[in-house]
């Protein structure tokens, strides 16, 4: 996926290392089913190791989408998500499990909701 990050190295060192990722580029048609990007995204990420996991801090993310039929231009500021080794029942739904086998973590889904959130908000 294109959202996809491998973590091993931040899930095999000390609590508290962190690593910096920016992105910014097209996003082809259907990769969401539900949103059309009209210009490029581009996103700025600090990832910090926890010590059953990730924490994620998105310093902007960016883009002009359609959804549901109307142009959003997206410009969110500061924002975060957590994802952990393992789930437990009580956590929130706004943490992740990282996917052990692969030591990886999807940006992918929490990408959507924010945008669907921010286009929500503008209605």
């Amino acid at each position: 996926m294109l959202f996809t990050l491998p973590i091993g190295d931040l899930l095999s060192s000390y609590t508290g290392d962190s690593r910096e990722f920016t992105f910014s580029g097209p996003i082809f048609d259907g990769y969401y089913s539900d949103i059309k990007f009209l210009s490029d995204l581009s996103f700025h990420i600090q990832i910090m190791t926890l010590d059953n996991g990730v924490h994620v801090t998105w310093s902007y993310l960016k883009t002009t989408v359609e959804y549901e039929g109307k142009k959003e231009i997206i410009s969110l500021d500061e924002f975060d998500r957590t994802w952990k080794t393992q789930l437990e029942k009580w956590d929130p739904d706004d943490i992740s499990e990282i996917d052990m086998k692969n030591h990886s973590i999807d940006l992918g889904p929490v990408i959507r909701e924010e945008i669907i959130m921010a286009c929500h908000n503008n209605f």
